[in-house]
């Protein structure tokens, strides 16, 4: 049974892609479904091997002179669930509910980061009651990690000067710049060794995580780095740690919220839980403000293979001294992060274990300087470096015509001032802007939060304003 009114389109057509799994690299379900109704239409439309889609609409009467317009969202949601959830998410529908006005997923994210955009875009692309110019609806795909659709696209068939990108989670906001960033993985060989010892596990959790843009620099706790603070301290207090699996984070653009690492002692629970509740002490106090739900938690366990204790303290050092966080703001526009590290994913392997890093910076100096940072600890200890995804940031233009224009139409819309915000998130805005030099971009969208969490949710009352706001906004254009 459906949860919203689905008599309005944009709320059947997010009912609809709800049931529809496509998580990142898994766009492709969701690709055939914009498809059908391209083809249902009789809309011209091309698509990718990456599952890319651009569905072309013709300029309604009295518009076919008009400048061409992108519209823009992608496919994509990032996949994250409670661990109370058994949610399946390359099978299982999202499972939506309605509360207190917002919408949500029981359990899991929602994706409404961008499935408010593809939904804004079908709803415009089969409605021909709508006035607007030429319209180029591009549906990317891979963009949670690393923007990959948006540079991996095809831009040739694209004639738009104009666009408008609909992945924003803010009503009454248009970013007009946004940052760099690159992924990096540290991996480390591991050597293994038999274990007669006690095993222990030690569990972080209780965080609340965010996007590794937009929460870089609230403070909040990231799982990982507090899990290599406490193995460190243990190490310094002359405790035997010998790492057998660590596991923390799930995404590189979020910050993580939980973290466990399992290792063989010589020590006993109660030498090993008095420092441990130490850690808990300092680490609660430092983030009561932002994380008042940390947990950590100390119990036993088996094994009987654990890794050496060479190679286990050269991880816990580099979990240690690896940079985390907001590392330097902008002292041109005020409250921007410009340079950040997220250490967001923490997994062991059969006989390595990897690091990955979020490196966000619209200056590729700043980019090289942190992986340059990175490089130097993995070379001390003996783990090797590999670089990924590194895509431009999008400057500021100050002469903006697009942005002015919708300056002059939000406040007619709404008798409010537009506000302008910079990202230190990395948007496909930037990407279709190196490719194509001449366009001139805004963003736009509804608002929504906690978006790549399981507490994701979405106001349904802006969601419906904001599409009102954008189609009589393409009737000006």
């Amino acid at each position: 049974m459906a949860v919203l009114d689905t008599n309005l389109m944009i709320n059947k057509y997010f009912e609809d892609i709800a049931k529809i799994p496509h998580g990142s690299y898994h766009e492709e379900k969701i690709a055939d479904y914009i498809e059908g109704i391209a083809m249902n239409y009789g809309l011209k439309y091309e698509r990718d091997q990456m599952h890319n889609m651009i569905v072309f609409k013709d300029a309604s009467k009295g518009y076919e002179k008009h400048e061409t317009l992108m519209l823009q969202g992608h496919l994509d949601m990032v996949n994250e669930k409670n661990n109370d959830s058994d949610h399946d998410f390359e099978n299982d529908s999202l499972d939506l509910y309605v509360e207190d006005g917002y919408l949500h997923a029981r359990g899991t994210t929602l994706g409404a980061d961008d499935g408010c955009g593809v939904c804004y875009m079908l709803a415009i692309l089969t409605d021909n009651t709508l006035k607007h110019p030429p319209l180029e609806c591009v549906f990317t795909v891979q963009e949670e990690v690393g923007l990959c659709g948006a540079m991996g696209i095809d831009t040739s068939s694209l004639n738009a000067t104009r666009m408008i990108g609909l992945d924003s989670g803010h009503e009454g906001e248009t970013c007009t710049t946004s940052s760099g960033g690159r992924d990096v993985v540290i991996t480390k060989q591991i050597m293994g060794e038999d274990n007669q010892s006690s095993v222990y596990v030690l569990s972080v959790k209780g965080l609340l995580g965010g996007h590794s843009g937009s929460y870089i620099d609230k403070g909040r706790g990231n799982a990982n780095k507090i899990v290599g603070r406490i193995l460190y301290t243990l190490l310094q207090n002359g405790i035997d740690v010998r790492l057998i699996d660590i596991t923390g984070g799930l995404k590189a653009n979020a910050i993580p919220r939980e973290c466990e690492a399992v290792f063989a002692s010589e020590n006993s629970y109660d030498d090993i839980s008095a420092i441990v509740q130490e850690c808990y002490r300092d680490i609660y106090k430092e983030l009561e403000i932002s994380d008042s739900g940390l947990e950590i938690i100390l119990s036993q366990d088996e094994c009987d293979v654990c890794i050496c204790s060479k190679d286990s303290e050269a991880i816990i050092t580099m979990m240690y001294l690896g940079l985390n966080g907001c590392i330097e703001k902008s002292q041109a526009i005020k409250d921007l992060t410009i340079a950040s590290l997220n250490m967001a994913v923490i997994r062991t392997h059969d006989d390595y274990l990897t690091i990955h890093y979020s490196i966000r910076s619209p200056l590729e100096s700043m980019r090289n300087e942190l992986t340059n940072q990175l490089r130097t600890i993995a070379m001390l200890m003996n783990a090797s470096v590999d670089v990924f995804n590194d895509y431009p940031g999008w400057d500021y233009d100050p002469n903006s015509k697009l942005r002015s224009q919708f300056k002059d139409f939000y406040y007619q819309y709404s008798q409010k001032e537009l506000k302008e915000t910079a990202s230190h998130g990395g948007l496909e805005t930037g990407i279709f802007k190196g490719k194509m030099k001449d366009l001139d971009i805004i963003t736009m969208g509804p608002d929504m939060n906690d978006i790549h969490t399981p507490d994701e949710r979405l106001n349904i009352a802006s969601y419906v304003n904001t599409y009102q706001m954008l189609i009589q906004f393409l009737e000006t254009l």
